[in-house]
């Protein structure tokens, strides 16, 4: 057989990425939503912010090459001085005071951003306002303030010019829009970053959640096969017959008896497994064979509510000695035998060990050649196991998207220990409508046969 290469290894990867975002997608589009709607509520209640933008040039007395070079050197290293100037508090105070703003000089020092052009003796302004004017005002009241601050320091007593002066290349700007990012731009990169946290957020939630949601899942879990899938895109019937022929192939293989008992249980309630016995019952008797199911599930029982027979002979019945086994055999119906576990009280618990369950088991046996056993959850109680001892097959019902991984490999384990290993999988894949509509029309399908 030949090895995976790294090119398979990588198909499988992301074959595993795609499978969790189309699980969980309503994830990734929530996220999604939720931060394109935060970025588009931030830019609705944010004020806008018009940016004016000015440069300035420091100029230097150039009277030979000599002066040139080390007046040109000399601005470059007070530009950074400027710079810090534009951003102090004092310059601040002084434009706040002839603009007579309303505001702390941290907050318009916040909004204002000066540099220094690199490789030249430029210094560029920019002022941010809630509006266009006011904008290229505090722009050029900073210039002038800026000028007249370094004309007072560059200014040597006697000298004819200072060492330095500022000259306007580039005066300030009246914005026509608001600056900062489009907003088209924001919620595009919001959408971007909405889908990669969202998908993050899924691969997260498909790591930390051990439920189960795929066949191969449930296998891995029970180290036993899967002998059918209850898809919702399937005949409603076909799965049953599926399993009904693997069952008949696993189950006699290499064995002579006439009858065979299998022990249907799950992980938790609700998984499927009453409706599977029902079902799997019909499809045995639909080929002629001749089968019985015996409801054990003495926590939660659902045969009876699905059958509803007249006055049938319980499991109750014969284990406080009130019928005889034998009697079961006028439960039989259009060739099955639906045996439910009636009254149990409130210590349902024991009937599972009473040496007459076995008995009423050797006895349907008699007449039935597929025996199925319905049971309460095998993850929360123990009769399952309590049973196995009877079986033939143990046969676990997994629920996609219910059935826990650990749950199953557990409950795997401690049917090994106890001599008995699962047999088999059945995966229900059934959303829960389909589910009631198969439930439904199966209702109908069993009481029709039993009240024959």
């Amino acid at each position: 057989m030949a090895s995976a290469t790294p090119d398979d290894s990588m198909n499988e990867t992301l074959g595993e990425y795609f499978r969790i975002l189309r699980d969980r997608w309503r994830w990734v589009v929530l996220v999604m939503l939720i931060i394109i709607g935060g970025t588009a509520a931030l830019l609705l209640v944010q004020p806008k912010q018009y940016e004016s933008v000015s440069s300035v040039f420091v100029s230097t007395p150039r009277d030979d090459a000599d002066t040139y070079y080390q007046g040109h050197q000399f601005a470059r290293e007070r530009s950074p001085s400027y710079v810090a100037l534009l951003q102090s508090e004092q310059l601040a105070r002084r434009v706040i005071g002839d603009l007579g703003l309303d505001m702390e000089p941290a907050e318009l020092i916040a909004s204002t951003k000066a540099a220094a052009i690199p490789s030249t003796v430029l210094i560029q302004l920019t002022t941010k306002a809630k509006s266009p004017g006011l904008a290229r005002q505090i722009n050029q009241t900073y210039i002038d303030e800026l000028e007249a601050e370094v004309a007072s320091i560059e200014t040597i007593p006697g000298a004819l010019t200072p060492r330095a002066e500022l000259i306007v290349v580039e005066p300030p700007t009246l914005p026509a829009k608001p600056g900062g990012f489009p907003p088209i731009l924001l919620l595009a990169a919001a959408t971007g970053a909405g889908l990669a946290a969202g998908a993050g957020l899924a691969v997260v939630l498909a790591l930390l959640d051990t439920k189960i949601r795929r066949p191969e899942d449930a296998e891995e879990a029970a180290g036993a096969p899967v002998l059918a899938v209850l898809a919702p895109d399937a005949d409603p019937v076909e799965p049953y017959r599926q399993l009904r022929g693997n069952l008949t192939t696993t189950v006699t293989e290499g064995s002579d008896a006439d009858s065979h008992v299998v022990l249907i249980c799950s992980t938790e309630p609700g998984a499927g497994k009453t409706w599977l016995a029902l079902e799997l019952a019909r499809v045995f008797r639909d080929e002629g064979s001749r089968p019985a199911v015996i409801d054990l599930d003495v926590r939660n029982s659902l045969v009876a509510s699905l059958t509803r027979s007249l006055n049938p002979v319980t499991v109750a019945d014969v284990v406080i000695d009130r019928t005889s086994p034998s009697d079961t055999e006028s439960n039989r119906r259009d060739g099955m035998t639906i045996v439910p576990v009636g009254d149990v009280g409130a210590h349902g618990g024991r009937m599972i060990d009473s040496p007459r369950v076995g008995l009423l088991l050797d006895r349907v046996k008699l007449t039935s050649n597929w025996l199925l056993i319905d049971t309460a959850a095998a993850a929360k109680y123990s009769d399952a196991l309590r049973l196995a001892r009877h079986a033939d097959f143990v046969l676990v019902v997994a629920q996609a998207g219910r059935t826990r991984f650990d749950r199953l490999s557990r409950l795997a384990g401690e049917f090994r220990e106890a001599g008995h290993p699962i047999g088999g999988i059945v995966f229900n894949d059934l959303p829960p409508a389909k589910r009631a509509t198969a439930r439904a029309a199966r209702h109908a399908r069993v009481k029709e046969t039993t009240a024959k």
